[in-house]
This record gives structure tokens, sequence and C-alpha cells, in this order.
């Protein structure tokens, strides 16, 4: 298998019909917790010092294509191995 090191497109954040109906539905009763939440510190709003690591694997032989997606990393290191 031959390795190489995609570049991670935009992952999405939002929920799907099913997330955000219970969502809803958990609500409860209440503020919703507009007055009694601690506010957002700034720390919290920084931007990830990590990327998420997508590997594409092809097949020499047959040429199929996989993709692994690996956790948090700063740098990735494919080795071969022969």
């Amino acid at each position: 298998m031959t390795v190489k090191q995609e570049k991670g497109g935009r992952r999405s954040g939002g929920l799907n019909w099913s997330h955000r109906r219970m969502k809803h539905r958990r609500r409860g009763h209440g503020n919703l917790g507009r007055y009694s939440k601690k506010p957002v510190t700034q720390t919290k709003m920084s931007s990830k010092t990590s990327k998420k690591v997508d590997l594409r694997l092809t097949c020499p032989v047959c040429s199929k294509k996989a993709v692994i997606n690996r956790p948090r990393a700063k740098r990735v290191e494919v080795f071969r191995i022969l």
C-alpha cells in the first residue's frame, strides 16, 4: 500500500435532524441557562494547536483506495517496512 497524507477538509460541526430534535426535547423548563451559565473564557475560544490527519492508502495492484482518520497530531511520520 502506498500512503499519502491528505489535507483535511472542512469538518462539519452541525447537528443532524435527530440530534437537534433530542436537544430540543431535553431542554426542560426555566431560563435555559441564559443567566446561570458562566461566561466563556478567552482560552476556550482560542484555536486548536494541532489538526486531525487523514491518511489515504492506495493499493498498487488493484488501485483501491481507503482513507484512515487519525487523531490529532502535530506531526505524522510514515515508516516504510521492507
